[in-house]
């Protein structure tokens, strides 16, 4: 860990991604729960910026866990936006149900459970859609690129979490704890939104790798 990493961290939480007494609580929730997979607070504050820089009004959320990035981004909604946020497991769309009650954003969200692969073409009615936030399985991040690339707009938002793959995307070969085909799947996709002719695209290097694309076609 860098030199004085989690003072900074913190420093940075405090004065530009401040957690409500909402977003407290589901995180409290879920590190006690021993499920604290979610992103980061100030993860959470950057996608609030981006969506303001690039007008979203329309998001399709795949991985909603208990709602915490939800939220973030549905308070950076205007008036009229919508977000659909979509998860498999219905322990976690309760959940999830259960904090969207009590926030200030309630009628901006749509919670969909099930699997996302059937739930999307769904959604398609809907399109295009100015972003995707993409923060679920990993062996089915090339399947959410294939949807988005058929209905995000042009000039829209294709936000991916998780994408340096637990810190494996540097090796050679994938390490013995991550099956081969999720790191070759998460190594093609990264390759996918390296192509310029499609995409303008952004690597941040969080602790877990935030990749940002601007959709060119």
């Amino acid at each position: 860990m860098p030199k004085n990493e989690s003072l900074s961290l913190d420093y940075i939480r405090k004065l530009y991604a401040v957690q409500d007494a909402l977003l407290a609580d589901i995180d409290e929730t879920l590190h006690k729960l021993g499920m604290a997979i979610h992103i980061g607070a100030e993860e959470g504050r950057l996608l609030q910026l981006l969506m303001g820089l690039h007008g979203v009004k329309t998001v399709v959320e795949i991985g909603t866990l208990a709602g915490y990035s939800t939220i973030w981004m549905a308070r950076a909604l205007p008036p009229g936006g919508h977000l659909y946020t979509i998860d498999k497991d219905p322990e976690y769309i309760t959940m999830a149900r259960r904090f969207f009650d009590q926030s200030d954003v309630q009628d901006r969200i749509t919670p969909l459970e099930g699997d996302a692969t059937k739930i999307l073409p769904s959604l398609a009615g809907k399109a295009p859609f100015d972003m995707v936030f993409i923060d679920a399985d990993k062996p089915g991040y090339n399947g959410y690129l294939d949807w988005a690339e058929n209905n995000i707009r042009m000039g829209g938002l294709i936000i991916a979490d998780n994408t340096l793959l637990f810190g494996s995307m540097g090796l050679d070969a994938p390490p013995d704890d991550i099956a081969p085909a999720t790191w070759h799947g998460m190594r093609r996709f990264n390759e996918r939104l390296a192509d310029p002719e499609k995409y303008f695209t952004a690597m941040i290097p969080t602790q877990e790798g935030l990749t940002v694309a601007i959709k060119l076609f």
